[in-house]
């Protein structure tokens, strides 16, 4: 429109002249328009006859009336000045009254807006109002049927895996198409589900994010509705948030404002909301459950779970599943309910077969993972290692097989299992390679998953760096690419523990251990290494009960180191009690797990006696009984606990050399070297100055007894 067609600025009065803007333009004097005319003569007549007849309050009244009328008058026209300013003049109309009404013709400025004419034409555009808008609606569900068919051929390309490392981006591609026709609710939850469950968490949290802005909007009006699918959003982005190790006071709010929801819904419909209910329960338990000192609290909210679960229909059992698989997890960490443990990981495993039975394409991941879970409890019982390796490889057959078609979402998968494996095999002194094949292809892994994912995957990288470090270490040829690997995850699980030191101190004590077993092997940085044990035995302290493994394990290697120097031989004594005491403690409960520790503390504290002449018989008594439980051990798994009866026994035939007994000596040590020649010639780097140290032990012994 035109400038002129608008005045802009206030109205004022001058002298009976209507002001209009800031240019002062006058209208016409309303004093000389027609009307106001009219109303003038007729003011003159009235007061003519109120002077006549000043008795009569007829006339008076009438008077008084006329000029209130003529000052309604007057207040009307400047207000229609007013509307003259603010009102586009966008028609001919328009602009033909406001001149009439500037000229003073207020009758004619209201003939111009003919009722009749702008009565048709008004018809005339609602017809084609009402038209449009029926042509939009149509436009709308032609629309939402064009999202549908992109939501359609987006689905069938994910699940296309021929396409390799394309799927996802084609699959990202349709959902995107999708999304033109309307950026909906439910569309933006479908696509970034599927940026979840292929490992893009960034896409996905952003798409989730907005979906939850609006499904916030829709349950302000209508939260009978719609405050599910905010609890639902609340809970798929609490998880992708949690799978972040710097944010879980973030996911712990989603998840507590998802359990807030849901526990409001299920009281008002249990039959429809119990199963979301124990659903968010789960969710936040697993959360809790990660801070070593919450876990009575995740218990809590895990054993809830259970209950609503045990009374929902048979379509939930695999939710039973999942929770009896997390009650397993947090179980496992306390030696005193592994048995508790087992319990839930097989009722587990057995409603996984039993789903995968009928639709294994859905389930089969899930008893891999229950599969993996189970072994990796039976893993620490040095009798049952053979059926935890069992339970591994079945585990990793499955995964491989699934992320041979998805490797996106499958390889993380199987990465742990290595990892699983990995561990378990080390333990055998002839598998090592086989130990070192299987940590090199997880780091790998690992390391392409940091580099798209960091906040989820470096504390696995970490891990694996610590896991394939403690193998190296052994190979005396190789401690510098050890303490390569130790000193990388020390430094990332450092990093991880600043942001979250409840979840991530443990891990940065489990390394300062293994680093300090390094370092101590060279005696010019046994300072070095007493430090890395001393801040690893303040973080294990201060941890919950669960970590006093840890702790006995700090105190053995702080014994060790110490035991070396012939002054400080009663403060190695005090920690390898220590450590002897806790150990025992945790082998009354679950021996097969913690048989081992003693026996190895035993081992080293006769070692640390046996200097003393006047205890001799207490330090045969130590080696007996670590000989004794050793020997027991290779009884059952030959493989891992042999080394062991070899170093007990050159331990102790040492000791009889060294007391000038070497008759007792000779059959302790040969036996012993008998036990390494095999292991020496398998891996030299490990067992062999072993072998070779006790062969001339052998050679002296003889010479001795002569």
């Amino acid at each position: 429109m035109a400038a002129s067609d608008i005045h802009m600025g206030s109205i004022t009065t001058d002298g009976g002249h209507a002001i209009v803007g800031n240019d002062n333009q006058i209208i016409q004097n309303l004093y000389h328009s027609a009307s106001y005319q009219a109303m003038e003569s007729q003011r003159q007549k009235l007061q003519q006859k109120v002077a006549q007849y000043p008795a009569d309050p007829d006339f008076r009244q009438d008077l008084a009336q006329l000029l209130q009328q003529m000052e309604d008058f007057k207040r009307d026209v400047l207000k229609l000045a007013e509307d003259f300013q603010r009102i586009p003049l966008n028609t001919k109309r328009l602009k033909l009254a406001k001149q009439h009404f500037e000229a003073g013709e207020y009758v004619q400025a209201r003939a111009v807006l003919d009722a009749e004419s702008i009565t048709q034409e008004q018809d005339a555009l609602l017809d084609k109002q009402q038209q449009l808008q029926e042509e939009q609606a149509t436009i709308t569900a032609q629309l939402d049927d064009k999202a549908n068919e992109w939501l359609l051929k987006a689905s069938l390309t994910a699940i296309d895996y021929s396409l390799g490392g394309q799927r996802i981006a084609q699959t990202s591609g349709y959902f995107e198409k999708a999304l033109k026709s309307g950026r909906t609710p439910d569309r933006l939850f479908t696509y970034a589900k599927f940026l979840q469950d292929n490992n893009q968490y960034r896409a996905a949290e952003t798409l989730f994010t907005e979906e939850l802005t609006l499904r916030r909007q829709l349950a302000k009006d209508n939260a009978a509705v719609y405050l599910h699918a905010v609890g639902s959003t609340l809970n798929s982005l609490g998880l992708l948030v949690a799978a972040d190790s710097q944010r879980r006071k973030e996911a712990e709010i989603l998840y507590t404002e998802a359990l807030t929801l849901c526990r409001q819904l299920a009281k008002d419909n249990p039959a429809v909301y119990l199963s979301d209910l124990a659903m968010a329960l789960n969710n936040l338990g697993l959360l809790v459950a990660a801070d070593s000192q919450r876990r009575k609290e995740a218990e809590i909210l895990y054993t809830e779970a259970l209950t609503i679960h045990s009374q929902l229909p048979a379509v939930y059992l695999h939710d039973l599943a999942m929770t009896l698989n997390n009650l397993g997890i947090l179980m496992k960490a306390d030696s005193q309910r592994r048995k508790e443990a087992e319990t839930f990981f097989t009722g587990a495993l057995t409603l996984h077969r039993q789903l995968a039975k009928d639709n294994p394409a859905v389930y089969l991941r899930d008893v891999a993972l229950s599969l993996n879970n189970l072994g990796a409890l039976l893993m620490a019982d040095s009798q049952r290692r053979k059926e935890a390796e069992t339970l591994f490889t079945e585990a990793l057959s499955l995964l491989r097989q699934l992320a041979k078609d998805n490797p996106a979402a499958y390889l993380p998968d199987v990465a742990n299992t290595l990892n699983n494996l990995g561990a378990l095999v080390m333990a055998d002194s002839q598998r090592r390679k086989e130990a070192e094949t299987l940590f090199t292809e997880v780091l790998t892994l690992r390391r392409q998953f940091a580099k798209d994912n960091p906040a989820v995957y470096l504390p696995s990288v970490a891990g694996t760096l610590n896991n394939l470090g403690a193998l190296v270490m052994a190979d005396s040829q190789r401690r510098k690419e050890a303490e390569t690997l130790f000193t990388e995850a020390l430094t990332l699980r450092r990093q991880l523990a600043k942001d979250n030191p409840a979840v991530h101190l443990p891990d940065v004590a489990m390394t300062l251990n293994n680093l300090g077993l390094l370092v101590k092997a060279d005696r010019q940085r046994r300072k070095e290494a007493e430090i890395l044990f001393t801040e690893a035995l303040t973080i294990n302290r201060q941890l919950p009960a669960v970590y006093l493994r840890d702790v006995a394990a700090t105190l053995n290697n702080l014994g060790i180191l110490v035991a070396d120097d012939s002054q400080r031989r009663k403060e190695a004594e005090t920690f390898y009690t220590e450590a002897l005491t806790l150990r025992r403690q945790l082998a009354k409960d679950s021996p097969a797990v913690y048989l081992p520790d003693v026996a190895m503390t035993l081992n080293n504290l006769g070692i640390l006696v046996k200097a003393d002449r006047q205890r001799r018989k207490e330090a045969e008594t130590l080696f007996t009984e670590a000989l004794t439980l050793f020997r027991q051990l290779a009884k059952d798994n030959p493989a891992v606990y042999l080394p062991d009866v070899a170093n007990t026994l050159a331990a102790f035939g040492i000791t009889y050399l060294g007391w000038n007994e070497p008759a007792k000596a000779l059959p302790l040590l040969q036996e012993s070297a008998q036990l390494f020649a095999p292991l020496a010639e398998q891996a030299p780097g490990v067992f062999g100055e072993k072998y070779d140290y006790g062969l001339q032990l052998i050679e002296n012994a003889k010479a001795a007894k002569r």
